[in-house]
């Protein structure tokens, strides 16, 4: 074996690695020289990440790691929410189509409670009415027959002429 080591295209390893830190360091200087992270560095957080970088390995694999759990509750929370808004909708549509059904019902048997009373009422004016009619011409009728009887005695004579002729 050869005293260094190589890799599948031959070139020594040391040169690959180098390549790759020269990549590495000319996209951390353009990082660092975005704005937004410049500012963030200069800030107290920024220099104490700066000191501790397990700790900012540590947030950030935190960081990567917890996308996806955040990221499906966040979907899950919009999918929840979006189909309570439809079930909603949907909700509000049966109740008034339920209520309207049963105000609908209610109203029918209120016109059949109405026809009911009003028959019976009308029966019972016509039933008073000719109750009143027969009982006033009976009255009207002893009246007549008061007056004849009344006329009989104080004119006897008079009266069997008048139910003579009555008679024939």
């Amino acid at each position: 074996m050869q005293g260094e080591m190589s890799n599948i295209d031959g070139l020594p390893l040391s040169r690959e690695m180098q390549d790759l830190q020269n990549r590495f360091n000319t996209m951390m200087q353009r990082i660092n020289s975005n704005s937004k992270v410049a500012a963030f560095m200069n800030s107290s957080l920024g220099r104490y990440l700066d000191d501790h970088p397990f700790l900012a390995l540590l947030l950030l694999v935190f960081t990567i790691m917890s996308a996806v759990p955040v990221g499906l509750f966040l979907i899950f929370a919009v999918i929840t929410s979006l189909l309570a808004c439809v079930g909603f909708i949907i909700m509000e549509g049966l109740m008034l189509s339920v209520g309207g059904v049963i105000l609908l019902c209610f109203l029918c048997g209120m016109v059949l409670i109405s026809l009911a009373i009003s028959s019976l009422l009308t029966i019972c004016y016509f039933t008073f009415s000719t109750t009143m009619n027969y009982y006033h011409s009976s009255s009207v009728a002893s009246k007549k027959e008061e007056t004849i009887s009344s006329s009989a005695k104080l004119y006897p004579a008079d009266t069997e002429s008048k139910s003579t002729l009555k008679e024939e």
